[in-house]
C-alpha cells in the first residue's frame, strides 16, 4: 500500500535554488513496474536528498556548490553513510536518486534509480538507467566517494 496517496508537496525549499518538491504516489508503492523509495525513508529525509542534489552546504565564509548533475540538468542524490558506502534509498536496493529537470517553477520529484538490483523489471535493468559517467566523476570530485567507489558504481555494483 502506498505511503503517498496523492502528490503532496513538501512545505520547505531547495536552499540554493528554492525548487520545491513534490511526493508522488507513483514512487511510493503506486506502481509496481516504478522505481519506488524504500518506505522506512521517511519524506524530510526524502527531501534532504533532493535539498543536497541541489548542491548547497552553507558554510560560515560562504556557499559551497556540491550540485551533482548531468548535462540535461537533472540532479543526482544520494546519502554517505559511516564506511564510505552509500545508503541504500530504493525497493530494489538504488543507492542513488534521480530527480528529472524540470521547467522553472514546476515542482520537481524524484526516485531512486542506481545501481538497479535484480527484483528490478527487465526493462529497468542493466546500463539502461545509469546516469551519466560525468554523475560519478563530479562524486569523485566533490569527495563523497573514492575513484574506486565510482567505477564500481558506473559499473552497477554497490558501494
Amino acid at each position: 500500500m502506498s505511503s503517498v496517496h496523492s502528490n503532496t508537496k513538501h512545505p520547505k525549499v531547495t536552499a540554493r535554488r528554492n525548487l520545491s518538491y513534490v511526493f508522488t504516489p507513483k514512487h511510493h508503492g503506486g506502481d509496481k513496474k516504478a522505481s519506488c523509495w524504500l518506505p522506512a525513508l521517511i519524506p524530510d529525509g526524502e527531501f534532504a536528498i533532493f535539498d543536497r542534489a541541489d548542491g548547497i552546504v552553507v558554510k560560515s565564509d560562504g556557499e559551497d556548490n556540491r550540485q551533482v548533475a548531468d548535462a540535461a540538468g537533472n540532479l543526482y542524490g544520494y546519502e554517505t553513510v559511516a564506511g564510505g558506502s552509500l545508503r541504500e534509498l530504493g525497493t530494489w536496493h538504488q543507492q542513488m536518486a534521480e530527480f528529472p529537470v524540470q521547467a522553472q517553477g514546476a515542482e520537481w520529484h524524484g526516485y531512486p534509480i542506481w545501481p538497479i538490483g535484480p527484483q528490478a523489471p527487465l526493462n529497468k535493468q542493466g546500463q539502461r538507467c545509469r546516469p551519466d559517467a560525468r554523475v560519478f566523476d563530479r562524486m569523485v570530485q566533490l569527495g563523497d566517494i573514492s575513484s574506486g567507489q565510482g567505477k564500481r558504481l558506473k559499473k552497477g555494483d554497490w558501494i
